[in-house]
């Protein structure tokens, strides 16, 4: 019988890890894969989120190699890097990425534009998304307007009306009786609402992301379960959904100004940005 293996894991100049394994690994990918699965097989509260983190950081070049050149499925990299399915890894991934800190940047751009943003769909309340608009403005009227949390799910809903994009297939709210219905979908945004609530989940019960008919993560806020949703796909090199391309382009060149200059911008989007721009 193999005798356990004793390792330990220097962290910082100042801390280190005991880890006890029951058999030596091959190579050093099968001890790696050993140590994070271990860590995962703990409740949440047990995990050590500075072990994960190094790991992580130390396997990042291998892993971005890994996901733009595979197209692995999501199941798939759920099992190879489940750290990258947990909201605080996540958004450390992100930041490696881009060098920004993806919840603060996007809720600092979103909280400037709001006002203009809500003056420009009083604006727009002609057509069909015109009607959608005025519902949504009237929806929100009623809400606390001290409540940022509504401002933030108003203006987000708002800005697909006003590109005129279908929400129908990402954006899905359902009563909590019915949600094992409703858990299928390349991408989607799944707010469990109490019975008469509103069309647009300011109050939402809890809020799902699911990605490839895989429930991946939730989350109690409509606005911050969309962070995380564009922080999935831009980590995980996710195409948009079709008919959000616009919406969530928006997101990316002029809430977070990640423009690589090799994405063709829509006029119109071109156009909402440079207004913004003068706005503020």
């Amino acid at each position: 019988m193999a005798s356990p293996l004793k390792l330990r894991i220097i962290l910082d100049d100042q801390n280190a890890e005991k880890l006890i394994l029951p058999s030596r690994p091959e190579t050093v990918d099968d001890l790696i894969s050993e140590i994070k699965t271990r860590e995962f097989e703990k409740v949440a509260a047990e995990r050590d989120g500075a072990l994960i983190f190094l790991l992580m950081h130390r396997t990042f070049a291998l892993r971005r190699e890994e996901i733009i050149n595979s197209s692995r499925p999501i199941a798939e990299l759920r099992e190879r890097w489940p750290a990258l399915f947990c909201e605080a890894q996540l958004y450390k991934e992100v930041h490696r990425i881009t060098n920004q800190n993806l919840p603060f940047s996007f809720f600092a751009s979103l909280d400037r534009y709001t006002p203009h943003l809500l003056n420009l769909y009083k604006q727009k309340q002609s057509g069909t998304f015109g009607q959608k608009m005025v519902g949504l403005l009237s929806d929100y009227s009623r809400q606390d307007k001290n409540d940022v949390q509504a401002a933030r799910t108003a203006v987000l809903f708002g800005l697909a009306l006003y590109l005129k994009e279908d929400t129908s297939e990402v954006f899905r709210s359902c009563k909590e009786a019915d949600f094992d219905k409703h858990q299928k979908g390349a991408v989607v945004l799944l707010a469990v609402t109490e019975e008469n609530a509103s069309a647009v989940p300011f109050s939402p019960q809890h809020v799902t992301i699911i990605l490839e008919d895989q429930v991946v993560l939730s989350h109690r806020y409509w606005a911050d379960a969309l962070v995380i949703l564009f922080g999935l796909i831009y980590a995980l090199h996710l195409e948009y959904p079709e008919k959000l391309k616009g919406f969530f382009e928006f997101i990316q060149i002029v809430l977070l100004n990640l423009d690589d200059g090799r994405r063709q911008i829509k006029p119109k989007l071109l156009s909402l940005k440079n207004e913004l721009e003068l706005s503020v």
